[in-house]
Protein backbone atom coordinates (compact mmCIF):
# COMPACT_ATOMS: atom_id res chain seq x y z
CA UNK A 1 0.00 0.00 0.00
CA UNK A 2 1.28 3.47 -0.89
CA UNK A 3 0.74 6.71 0.96
CA UNK A 4 0.56 10.03 -0.82
CA UNK A 5 1.35 13.36 0.79
CA UNK A 6 -1.37 16.04 0.46
CA UNK A 7 0.68 17.73 -2.27
CA UNK A 8 0.40 14.70 -4.56
CA UNK A 9 -3.34 14.21 -4.32
CA UNK A 10 -5.08 14.27 -7.76
CA UNK A 11 -7.03 12.09 -10.16
CA UNK A 12 -6.04 11.81 -13.78
CA UNK A 13 -9.53 11.80 -15.25
CA UNK A 14 -13.03 13.03 -14.59
CA UNK A 15 -15.31 10.79 -12.57
CA UNK A 16 -18.71 9.68 -13.71
CA UNK A 17 -20.96 8.46 -10.93
CA UNK A 18 -22.65 5.11 -11.00
CA UNK A 19 -26.26 5.55 -12.11
CA UNK A 20 -27.75 3.84 -9.11
CA UNK A 21 -29.50 4.99 -6.02
CA UNK A 22 -27.31 3.81 -3.17
CA UNK A 23 -27.72 4.47 0.47
CA UNK A 24 -24.98 3.01 2.51
CA UNK A 25 -24.12 2.50 6.08
CA UNK A 26 -25.49 2.45 9.54
CA UNK A 27 -24.63 2.24 13.18
CA UNK A 28 -25.51 -0.61 15.49
CA UNK A 29 -24.73 0.72 18.96
CA UNK A 30 -23.12 4.06 19.72
CA UNK A 31 -20.27 3.60 22.17
CA UNK A 32 -17.83 6.06 23.64
CA UNK A 33 -14.29 5.93 22.36
CA UNK A 34 -11.72 8.47 23.47
CA UNK A 35 -12.92 11.99 22.53
CA UNK A 36 -15.12 11.45 19.51
CA UNK A 37 -18.61 11.97 20.94
CA UNK A 38 -19.40 8.26 20.97
CA UNK A 39 -19.45 7.93 17.17
CA UNK A 40 -16.19 6.15 16.46
CA UNK A 41 -16.68 2.43 15.74
CA UNK A 42 -15.28 0.28 18.50
CA UNK A 43 -14.77 -3.44 18.07
CA UNK A 44 -16.25 -5.78 20.68
CA UNK A 45 -16.23 -9.22 19.13
CA UNK A 46 -19.12 -9.25 16.68
CA UNK A 47 -20.49 -5.92 17.87
CA UNK A 48 -19.35 -2.36 17.43
CA UNK A 49 -20.82 0.59 15.63
CA UNK A 50 -20.79 1.97 12.15
CA UNK A 51 -21.39 5.14 10.28
CA UNK A 52 -22.85 6.02 6.88
CA UNK A 53 -21.84 6.81 3.45
CA UNK A 54 -22.53 8.30 0.11
CA UNK A 55 -25.70 9.10 -1.71
CA UNK A 56 -25.44 9.68 -5.46
CA UNK A 57 -27.85 12.13 -7.08
CA UNK A 58 -29.22 12.19 -10.62
CA UNK A 59 -29.57 16.00 -10.74
CA UNK A 60 -26.91 18.72 -10.69
CA UNK A 61 -26.28 18.38 -6.97
CA UNK A 62 -26.86 22.08 -6.27
CA UNK A 63 -27.95 21.26 -2.71
CA UNK A 64 -26.37 19.15 0.04
CA UNK A 65 -27.79 17.79 3.28
CA UNK A 66 -25.94 16.40 6.32
CA UNK A 67 -27.30 14.68 9.43
CA UNK A 68 -25.82 15.73 12.80
CA UNK A 69 -26.13 12.67 15.02
CA UNK A 70 -25.26 14.23 18.38
CA UNK A 71 -27.44 17.33 18.03
CA UNK A 72 -30.53 15.76 16.43
CA UNK A 73 -30.26 18.09 13.43
CA UNK A 74 -30.12 17.97 9.64
CA UNK A 75 -28.21 20.80 7.91
CA UNK A 76 -28.85 22.33 4.47
CA UNK A 77 -26.19 23.66 2.09
CA UNK A 78 -26.18 25.25 -1.33
CA UNK A 79 -23.38 23.98 -3.57
CA UNK A 80 -21.59 25.93 -6.27
CA UNK A 81 -21.45 23.37 -9.08
CA UNK A 82 -18.39 25.10 -10.59
CA UNK A 83 -16.20 25.55 -7.52
CA UNK A 84 -17.79 22.81 -5.42
CA UNK A 85 -17.97 25.13 -2.41
CA UNK A 86 -20.71 24.41 0.14
CA UNK A 87 -22.53 27.25 1.92
CA UNK A 88 -24.48 26.47 5.08
CA UNK A 89 -28.05 27.76 4.78
CA UNK A 90 -29.64 26.42 7.92
CA UNK A 91 -30.39 23.51 10.22
CA UNK A 92 -33.62 22.00 11.51
CA UNK A 93 -34.50 19.41 14.10
CA UNK A 94 -34.73 15.80 12.89
CA UNK A 95 -35.92 14.10 16.04
CA UNK A 96 -34.11 13.06 19.19
CA UNK A 97 -30.46 13.82 19.83
CA UNK A 98 -27.98 11.01 19.19
CA UNK A 99 -30.37 9.73 16.55
CA UNK A 100 -30.25 11.19 13.00
CA UNK A 101 -28.24 8.90 10.75
CA UNK A 102 -29.25 7.88 7.25
CA UNK A 103 -30.45 10.60 4.86
CA UNK A 104 -31.83 10.40 1.31
CA UNK A 105 -33.42 12.83 -1.11
CA UNK A 106 -36.25 11.93 -3.47
CA UNK A 107 -34.99 11.70 -7.08
CA UNK A 108 -37.13 14.78 -7.85
CA UNK A 109 -35.19 16.71 -5.23
CA UNK A 110 -38.44 17.94 -3.69
CA UNK A 111 -38.37 15.89 -0.49
CA UNK A 112 -35.84 14.68 2.07
CA UNK A 113 -36.00 11.77 4.53
CA UNK A 114 -33.95 11.19 7.70
CA UNK A 115 -33.80 8.05 9.85
CA UNK A 116 -33.54 8.66 13.60
CA UNK A 117 -32.26 5.60 15.41
CA UNK A 118 -32.91 7.01 18.86
CA UNK A 119 -36.65 7.72 18.61
CA UNK A 120 -37.53 5.18 15.89
CA UNK A 121 -39.00 7.69 13.43
CA UNK A 122 -38.46 8.63 9.80
CA UNK A 123 -38.56 12.43 9.41
CA UNK A 124 -40.04 13.93 6.25
CA UNK A 125 -39.24 17.36 4.79
CA UNK A 126 -40.06 19.40 1.72
CA UNK A 127 -37.04 21.06 0.08
CA UNK A 128 -36.84 24.63 -1.15
CA UNK A 129 -35.29 24.10 -4.61
CA UNK A 130 -33.26 27.31 -4.45
CA UNK A 131 -32.06 27.65 -0.87
CA UNK A 132 -32.31 24.05 0.28
CA UNK A 133 -34.21 25.18 3.38
CA UNK A 134 -36.20 22.29 4.85
CA UNK A 135 -39.83 22.44 5.99
CA UNK A 136 -41.31 19.52 7.98
CA UNK A 137 -44.26 17.82 6.30
CA UNK A 138 -47.55 17.42 8.15
CA UNK A 139 -47.28 15.14 9.99
CA UNK A 140 -43.49 15.65 10.26
CA UNK A 141 -42.58 11.99 10.79
CA UNK A 142 -43.73 8.40 10.57
CA UNK A 143 -42.88 5.65 13.05
CA UNK A 144 -40.67 2.86 11.78
CA UNK A 145 -41.77 0.73 14.74
CA UNK A 146 -41.13 1.03 18.47
CA UNK A 147 -37.43 0.58 19.29
CA UNK A 148 -36.76 -0.57 15.72
CA UNK A 149 -33.58 1.53 15.50
CA UNK A 150 -33.91 2.81 11.91
CA UNK A 151 -30.44 3.28 10.47
CA UNK A 152 -30.19 3.67 6.71
CA UNK A 153 -32.50 4.35 3.80
CA UNK A 154 -32.66 3.57 0.09
CA UNK A 155 -35.07 4.95 -2.50
CA UNK A 156 -35.77 3.53 -5.97
CA UNK A 157 -34.92 5.59 -9.08
CA UNK A 158 -38.62 6.26 -9.76
CA UNK A 159 -39.00 7.73 -6.27
CA UNK A 160 -42.02 5.55 -5.54
CA UNK A 161 -40.61 3.28 -2.82
CA UNK A 162 -38.32 3.80 0.15
CA UNK A 163 -36.74 1.12 2.35
CA UNK A 164 -35.35 1.48 5.87
CA UNK A 165 -33.13 -0.91 7.84
CA UNK A 166 -34.02 -1.38 11.49
CA UNK A 167 -30.91 -2.74 13.17
CA UNK A 168 -32.40 -3.00 16.67
CA UNK A 169 -35.31 -5.24 15.63
CA UNK A 170 -33.80 -6.98 12.60
CA UNK A 171 -36.24 -5.47 10.10
CA UNK A 172 -36.37 -3.90 6.64
CA UNK A 173 -39.47 -1.73 6.21
CA UNK A 174 -40.92 -0.81 2.82
CA UNK A 175 -42.76 2.48 2.29
CA UNK A 176 -44.77 3.89 -0.60
CA UNK A 177 -43.85 7.51 -1.43
CA UNK A 178 -46.57 9.96 -2.42
CA UNK A 179 -44.93 11.85 -5.28
CA UNK A 180 -47.16 14.90 -4.75
CA UNK A 181 -47.02 15.33 -0.96
CA UNK A 182 -43.83 13.41 -0.13
CA UNK A 183 -45.64 11.52 2.63
CA UNK A 184 -44.61 7.93 3.38
CA UNK A 185 -47.03 5.04 3.88
CA UNK A 186 -45.76 1.77 5.32
CA UNK A 187 -46.52 -1.14 3.00
CA UNK A 188 -44.67 -4.21 4.30
CA UNK A 189 -41.82 -5.39 6.46
CA UNK A 190 -39.10 -8.04 6.36
CA UNK A 191 -38.36 -9.55 9.78
CA UNK A 192 -36.03 -12.13 11.28
CA UNK A 193 -32.66 -10.58 10.44
CA UNK A 194 -30.00 -9.91 13.10
CA UNK A 195 -28.78 -6.33 12.66
CA UNK A 196 -29.38 -5.06 9.11
CA UNK A 197 -28.14 -1.60 8.28
CA UNK A 198 -26.24 -1.03 4.98
CA UNK A 199 -28.74 -0.98 2.10
CA UNK A 200 -28.60 -0.25 -1.65
CA UNK A 201 -31.14 -0.25 -4.49
CA UNK A 202 -29.89 -0.92 -8.01
CA UNK A 203 -30.33 1.47 -10.94
CA UNK A 204 -33.23 -0.53 -12.41
CA UNK A 205 -35.20 -0.55 -9.17
CA UNK A 206 -35.53 -4.33 -9.45
CA UNK A 207 -33.18 -5.37 -6.63
CA UNK A 208 -32.30 -4.28 -3.11
CA UNK A 209 -29.19 -5.48 -1.25
CA UNK A 210 -28.83 -5.45 2.53
CA UNK A 211 -25.82 -6.04 4.82
CA UNK A 212 -26.49 -7.75 8.16
CA UNK A 213 -23.65 -6.71 10.45
CA UNK A 214 -24.16 -9.15 13.29
CA UNK A 215 -24.80 -12.19 11.08
CA UNK A 216 -21.93 -11.43 8.68
CA UNK A 217 -24.32 -11.90 5.75
CA UNK A 218 -25.36 -9.95 2.65
CA UNK A 219 -28.94 -10.46 1.39
CA UNK A 220 -30.51 -9.91 -2.02
CA UNK A 221 -34.19 -9.10 -2.59
CA UNK A 222 -36.43 -8.59 -5.60
CA UNK A 223 -38.83 -5.64 -5.49
CA UNK A 224 -42.56 -6.30 -5.84
CA UNK A 225 -45.25 -4.05 -7.24
CA UNK A 226 -45.93 -2.46 -3.85
CA UNK A 227 -42.26 -2.26 -2.85
CA UNK A 228 -42.38 -5.54 -0.92
CA UNK A 229 -39.06 -7.40 -0.78
CA UNK A 230 -38.76 -11.11 -1.66
CA UNK A 231 -35.47 -12.97 -0.93
CA UNK A 232 -33.44 -14.15 -3.93
CA UNK A 233 -31.38 -17.28 -3.43
CA UNK A 234 -29.32 -17.64 -0.26
CA UNK A 235 -27.47 -14.85 1.57
CA UNK A 236 -23.68 -14.95 1.36
CA UNK A 237 -20.98 -14.31 3.95
CA UNK A 238 -19.17 -11.11 3.04
CA UNK A 239 -15.79 -12.71 3.84
CA UNK A 240 -16.62 -16.01 2.15
CA UNK A 241 -17.12 -17.62 5.59
CA UNK A 242 -18.63 -16.64 8.92
CA UNK A 243 -17.13 -14.00 11.18
CA UNK A 244 -17.50 -10.91 8.98
CA UNK A 245 -19.03 -7.57 9.91
CA UNK A 246 -20.44 -6.22 6.60
CA UNK A 247 -21.32 -2.56 6.54
CA UNK A 248 -21.87 -0.49 3.42
CA UNK A 249 -22.68 -1.40 -0.16
CA UNK A 250 -21.91 0.01 -3.61
CA UNK A 251 -23.06 -1.41 -6.96
CA UNK A 252 -21.13 -1.33 -10.23
CA UNK A 253 -22.86 0.31 -13.23
CA UNK A 254 -23.58 -2.98 -14.97
CA UNK A 255 -25.08 -4.40 -11.79
CA UNK A 256 -22.87 -7.51 -11.98
CA UNK A 257 -20.95 -6.89 -8.75
CA UNK A 258 -21.62 -5.33 -5.37
CA UNK A 259 -18.88 -4.10 -3.06
CA UNK A 260 -19.16 -4.21 0.73
CA UNK A 261 -16.93 -2.70 3.41
CA UNK A 262 -16.13 -4.91 6.41
CA UNK A 263 -15.27 -3.01 9.58
CA UNK A 264 -13.52 -5.56 11.76
CA UNK A 265 -11.63 -7.29 8.95
CA UNK A 266 -10.70 -3.94 7.38
CA UNK A 267 -11.31 -5.14 3.83
CA UNK A 268 -13.46 -4.58 0.77
CA UNK A 269 -15.63 -7.57 -0.12
CA UNK A 270 -16.50 -8.29 -3.76
CA UNK A 271 -19.72 -10.23 -4.45
CA UNK A 272 -20.98 -11.19 -7.91
CA UNK A 273 -24.64 -10.87 -8.85
CA UNK A 274 -26.65 -12.72 -11.50
CA UNK A 275 -30.27 -11.61 -11.77
CA UNK A 276 -29.92 -10.56 -8.15
CA UNK A 277 -28.50 -13.88 -6.90
CA UNK A 278 -25.24 -13.48 -4.95
CA UNK A 279 -21.93 -15.39 -5.10
CA UNK A 280 -18.91 -14.43 -3.00
CA UNK A 281 -15.88 -13.52 -5.10
CA UNK A 282 -12.93 -12.15 -3.06
CA UNK A 283 -11.68 -9.50 -0.63
CA UNK A 284 -9.07 -6.75 -0.95
CA UNK A 285 -6.64 -6.17 0.67
CA UNK A 286 -6.14 -9.67 2.01
CA UNK A 287 -4.72 -8.66 5.38
CA UNK A 288 -6.66 -7.40 8.38
CA UNK A 289 -6.08 -3.69 9.03
CA UNK A 290 -7.06 -1.06 11.56
CA UNK A 291 -8.36 1.32 8.90
CA UNK A 292 -12.04 0.52 9.54
CA UNK A 293 -13.37 1.20 6.02
CA UNK A 294 -16.95 2.43 6.21
CA UNK A 295 -18.31 4.94 3.68
CA UNK A 296 -18.06 3.74 0.08
CA UNK A 297 -18.66 5.05 -3.43
CA UNK A 298 -18.27 3.57 -6.92
CA UNK A 299 -17.00 5.78 -9.76
CA UNK A 300 -15.90 5.44 -13.37
CA UNK A 301 -12.71 7.25 -14.40
CA UNK A 302 -12.53 7.32 -18.17
CA UNK A 303 -12.53 3.61 -19.10
CA UNK A 304 -11.56 2.53 -15.58
CA UNK A 305 -13.73 1.86 -12.55
CA UNK A 306 -12.76 2.99 -9.07
CA UNK A 307 -14.05 2.59 -5.54
CA UNK A 308 -13.46 5.13 -2.75
CA UNK A 309 -13.85 4.30 0.94
CA UNK A 310 -13.81 6.47 4.05
CA UNK A 311 -11.54 4.90 6.69
CA UNK A 312 -12.42 5.93 10.21
CA UNK A 313 -9.63 4.02 11.92
CA UNK A 314 -6.81 6.24 10.65
CA UNK A 315 -8.81 9.17 9.22
CA UNK A 316 -7.93 8.47 5.60
CA UNK A 317 -9.54 7.30 2.37
CA UNK A 318 -8.83 4.42 0.01
CA UNK A 319 -8.90 4.46 -3.79
CA UNK A 320 -9.32 1.05 -5.47
CA UNK A 321 -8.71 0.62 -9.20
CA UNK A 322 -10.89 -2.14 -10.61
CA UNK A 323 -8.47 -3.64 -13.13
CA UNK A 324 -11.37 -5.75 -14.40
CA UNK A 325 -14.98 -5.84 -13.15
CA UNK A 326 -14.96 -7.33 -9.68
CA UNK A 327 -11.15 -7.30 -9.41
CA UNK A 328 -9.88 -4.34 -7.34
CA UNK A 329 -6.15 -3.66 -7.17
CA UNK A 330 -4.37 -3.02 -3.87
CA UNK A 331 -5.77 0.33 -2.67
CA UNK A 332 -3.94 3.64 -2.65
CA UNK A 333 -4.40 5.39 0.68
CA UNK A 334 -4.76 9.17 0.76
CA UNK A 335 -5.95 11.99 2.94
CA UNK A 336 -4.82 15.02 4.88
CA UNK A 337 -4.96 16.48 8.35
CA UNK A 338 -8.47 17.79 7.83
CA UNK A 339 -10.01 14.31 7.78
CA UNK A 340 -11.12 13.36 11.28
CA UNK A 341 -13.17 10.18 11.67
CA UNK A 342 -14.52 10.46 8.07
CA UNK A 343 -17.91 8.85 7.65
CA UNK A 344 -20.22 9.90 4.82
CA UNK A 345 -18.76 10.05 1.29
CA UNK A 346 -20.33 11.40 -1.91
CA UNK A 347 -19.14 12.39 -5.40
CA UNK A 348 -20.99 15.17 -7.23
CA UNK A 349 -22.82 14.61 -10.55
CA UNK A 350 -20.28 16.77 -12.40
CA UNK A 351 -17.62 14.31 -11.25
CA UNK A 352 -15.50 17.24 -10.15
CA UNK A 353 -15.61 17.01 -6.33
CA UNK A 354 -15.76 14.48 -3.50
CA UNK A 355 -17.12 15.23 -0.01
CA UNK A 356 -16.75 13.48 3.35
CA UNK A 357 -18.36 14.14 6.71
CA UNK A 358 -15.98 14.36 9.67
CA UNK A 359 -17.46 13.16 12.95
CA UNK A 360 -14.41 14.29 14.94
CA UNK A 361 -14.52 17.96 13.89
CA UNK A 362 -18.13 18.70 12.96
CA UNK A 363 -17.22 19.50 9.35
CA UNK A 364 -17.55 18.40 5.73
CA UNK A 365 -14.31 18.13 3.72
CA UNK A 366 -14.18 18.97 0.02
CA UNK A 367 -11.73 17.30 -2.38
CA UNK A 368 -11.12 18.28 -6.00
CA UNK A 369 -11.09 15.60 -8.67
CA UNK A 370 -9.44 17.93 -11.21
CA UNK A 371 -6.58 15.90 -12.74
CA UNK A 372 -4.27 18.97 -12.76
CA UNK A 373 -4.83 20.08 -9.17
CA UNK A 374 -1.45 18.72 -7.96
CA UNK A 375 0.41 18.28 -11.24
CA UNK A 376 0.79 14.54 -10.74
CA UNK A 377 -1.47 11.48 -10.95
CA UNK A 378 -2.91 10.43 -7.66
CA UNK A 379 -5.94 10.68 -5.39
CA UNK A 380 -8.07 13.83 -5.00
CA UNK A 381 -6.74 17.18 -3.76
CA UNK A 382 -8.04 18.65 -0.52
CA UNK A 383 -9.78 21.98 -1.13
CA UNK A 384 -11.28 23.02 2.20
CA UNK A 385 -13.90 22.29 4.82
CA UNK A 386 -17.10 23.81 6.18
CA UNK A 387 -18.82 23.46 9.56
CA UNK A 388 -22.15 21.65 9.57
CA UNK A 389 -23.77 23.98 12.09
CA UNK A 390 -23.85 27.73 12.87
CA UNK A 391 -22.24 28.52 15.22
CA UNK A 392 -19.66 25.85 14.40
CA UNK A 393 -19.71 22.92 16.80
CA UNK A 394 -17.01 20.26 16.81
CA UNK A 395 -19.29 17.88 18.68
CA UNK A 396 -22.23 17.95 16.27
CA UNK A 397 -21.32 14.49 14.96
CA UNK A 398 -22.01 14.82 11.20
CA UNK A 399 -22.99 11.43 9.88
CA UNK A 400 -24.76 11.01 6.53
CA UNK A 401 -24.51 13.23 3.44
CA UNK A 402 -26.55 13.42 0.24
CA UNK A 403 -26.85 15.78 -2.73
CA UNK A 404 -30.07 16.89 -4.44
CA UNK A 405 -31.50 19.14 -7.21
Amino acid sequence: MRRFSPGRIALRNIIRLIPAVVILAATLDMVSCNNNNGLFPQVHGGGGSHTPTATPTTGTGALAFVTNFNDGMVSSFTRDTTTGVLKLKGQVTAGAKKGPKGVVAAPSGGFLYVANKSDGNIYEFSVNPTSGVLTPLSPPSISNGSASGPDELAINPAGTFLWVTGSSKGTITAYAVNSSTGQLTQNSKVTGLSSPFGIAADSTGAFVYVADHAAGLVYSYSVGANGALTPIGSPVFDLGSSGGTPGFIAIDPAGTFIYVTDQNAGVLSIIQTTAGALVFSSTQPTNTTGNLPLGIGFSTISANNFIFTANQGNSSMWSFLLTTPGNPAIPVEFGNGDLNVPTGLVVDPQNAFLYTTNQGTGTVSQFSLNPTCSGAPGPPCFVGSVATENPAKTGSGPFGITLAQ
